[in-house]
C-alpha cells in the first residue's frame, strides 16, 4: 500500500468513525444503566453504517497501529440487546461476503481462500469464510470450465462453514475471528487467473478408470511403513504408473482437438520449513514436465502443467512429504547413535535434511522419469515427441504470462549431519527398483 493511500484511508477512517461517536454518544456511556434501557438505546442509536465503521476500524487496526480490543468489545454489545448484536452479525457476514467476492475476482480462488484464511487467521476465520463463499461465487461471472472447478471446491468445503450468530456461546469469539478474516481479506494481493481453459472431462480416450485407484494405494502403503526401502519400493512403483500412464495419454490425444492443454494450481505448504518443503514441490514438478512458483509469504506454491501431470505431482508430493518426514521424526527419536538425538530435533538439522532429501530424490525421479518417457516414444513413435515439446513450450508461457518478474531461490546448507541423513533417507527410498521388479513382486 502506498503512503499517499495509506494517508487517504487513515483520514477517511477518523472522519467515519467521529460521525459514528456522534451517533453512539448516549449509548457508550450509559453502561451502569438498566440492561434494558442501554438494549433500547443502542438499536435506537447504532445504524449499519457505524458498525460497518467499526467492522473497517477493527480489521486494519495493526496496520494502523491501532488496537483492535476496545473496538471488537464495543462490537459484541455485552450491555446491549439481541437485535443490536444480530444487527453486527449481520454486517459482518455482508462484509466477509463483500470481500471474499472481491477476492475471487482478483484471481483467488474458494481452495484458496480457505487456505489462506486458515494459515493466517485461525480455523474460525477459515470456516466463517467458507460459510460466505457459496453466495460471493454466485456473484461471479465464470466460465464453464471455471464453474465445474469451484463446484467441486465448495463440495469438498461443504463440512467445514460456519455462519456468524449473536445468539451463541461463541459469539465474541466468532467476532473476533470475521475480523481477523476481514483484516486479511483486505490485504490480499491479486493473484493471476490459473484455473483451466476448457471444462474438465471425466474420462477421456486412452483413460485407465483403475490407475489413480493402484497408485492411491501403493502411496498409502509407503506411507504406512516404517521401512525406508519399502517406502521406497511402494513410491517407485507409483511413479512408474502415473509416468508411463500419462506418457500414453499425451500419445494417444497427439493431434485431437480433445487434447490436455496447460492449467496452473496452487499447492498450499504448512509451516515449519516452508521453503524447504516447495523446493520438494519444485523438484517433483521438474520431474513430471511441469514448473513450481513459491510465493512464501503466503505459503503457497503455484504449478503449471497438463492436468495429468499435476495430479502425479500433487500425490507423489504428498506421500514424499509423509515419508521424508517420518524419517527425519524417527532420527530423532530413534538415531543411530544416542549423540545425534538431539541433533536430529535442531531446527538446523531439518531444514538440512529436508533440502537434501529433496536435492536427492529430484535428481532421481528425473532418472526415473527419463526412463520411462524412453520406454513410451519407443512404443508410441513419433508422435509423442512433439506434443511433450508442445507442452514444455506452453507451460514455459504460461509461467511467464502468470509471473514475468519471477525470480531464482537459493537455499544454504548449514548442518552437515542433516544434509547426510537427507541424501542417505532419499537414497533408500529405491526409486530404481530393477532388483524388486525383476523379482516380480505382487503390486
Amino acid at each position: 500500500m502506498g503512503i499517499r493511500n495509506k494517508e487517504r484511508r487513515q483520514a477517511k477512517q477518523r472522519r467515519q468513525r467521529g460521525r459514528g461517536d456522534s451517533q453512539r454518544t448516549g449509548w457508550s456511556y450509559s453502561r451502569t444503566a438498566a440492561p434494558t434501557e442501554t438494549a433500547r438505546r443502542a438499536d435506537e442509536r447504532w445504524s449499519a453504517e457505524s458498525i460497518d465503521t467499526l467492522l473497517v476500524a477493527a480489521a486494519h487496526a495493526e496496520c494502523d497501529g491501532l488496537d483492535a480490543r476496545p473496538v471488537i468489545a464495543e462490537l459484541a454489545g455485552a450491555t446491549a440487546g439481541l437485535r443490536f448484536r444480530d444487527m453486527v452479525a449481520s454486517r459482518l457476514s455482508a462484509a466477509l461476503t463483500n470481500d471474499a467476492s472481491l477476492c475471487l475476482h482478483n484471481g483467488w480462488e474458494p481452495l484458496d481462500l480457505a487456505n489462506v484464511l486458515r494459515r493466517l487467521a485461525g480455523a474460525t476465520a477459515a470456516s466463517l469464510v467458507e460459510g460466505a463463499l457459496p453466495e460471493a461465487v454466485q456473484r461471479q461471472r465464470l466460465s464453464t470450465a471455471k464453474e465445474q472447478r469451484w463446484k467441486r471446491q465448495l463440495e469438498d468445503l461443504a463440512g467445514n462453514p460456519k455462519v456468524v450468530r449473536a445468539a451463541t456461546p461463541t459469539w465474541e469469539t466468532d467476532l473476533t475471528a470475521g475480523v481477523a478474516a476481514l483484516g486479511v481479506l483486505g490485504h490480499l494481493p491479486a493473484l493471476p487467473d490459473v484455473g483451466p481453459r476448457r471444462p474438465a472431462e471425466t474420462v477421456r480416450p486412452g483413460t485407465d478408470p483403475g490407475i489413480l485407484a493402484k497408485v492411491r494405494s501403493l502411496l498409502a502403503k509407503a506411507e504406512a511403513t516404517e521401512f525406508e526401502e519399502e517406502a521406497g519400493t511402494f513410491l517407485a512403483k507409483a511413479q512408474e504408473l502415473m509416468a508411463r500412464h500419462n506418457l500414453d495419454r499425451a500419445a494417444v490425444e497427439a493431434g485431437r482437438n480433445d487434447a490436455q492443454a496447460v492449467e496452473g494450481r496452487r499447492c498450499w505448504l504448512d509451516d515449519p520449513y516452508l521453503k524447504q518443503k516447495a523446493y520438494l514441490v519444485h523438484v517433483v514438478a521438474k520431474a513430471n514436465r511441469c514448473r513450481s512458483v513459491a510465493d512464501y509469504e503466503l505459503g503457497m506454491s503455484t504449478l503449471f502443467g497438463a492436468s495429468d501431470d499435476l495430479d502425479t505431482v500433487e500425490m507423489l508430493f504428498t506421500s514424499l512429504l509423509v515419508h521424508a518426514t517420518r524419517q527425519m521424526t524417527l532420527r530423532a527419536t530413534r538415531p543411530a547413535k544416542p549423540s545425534l538425538s538431539s541433533s536430529a530435533r535442531r531446527p538446523a538439522y531439518r531444514r538440512s535434511f529436508l533440502l537434501a532429501y529433496a536435492d536427492r530424490i529430484g535428481a532421481r525421479l528425473c532418472e526415473a522419469s527419463l526412463v520411462a518417457t524412453k520406454a513410451a516414444v519407443q512404443d508410441q513413435g513419433d508422435r509423442l515427441l512433439p506434443v511433450l515439446v508442445s507442452r514444455g513450450r506452453l507451460v514455459d508461457e504460461a509461467v511467464d504470462k502468470a509471473f514475468p518478474k519471477v525470480v531464482s531461490s537459493e537455499f544454504s546448507v548449514t548442518d552437515y549431519e542433516g544434509w547426510a541423513a537427507g541424501r542417505a533417507a532419499a537414497d533408500l527410498a529405491d526409486l530404481a527398483m530393477q532388483r524388486k521388479l525383476a523379482a516380480g513382486a505382487d503390486w
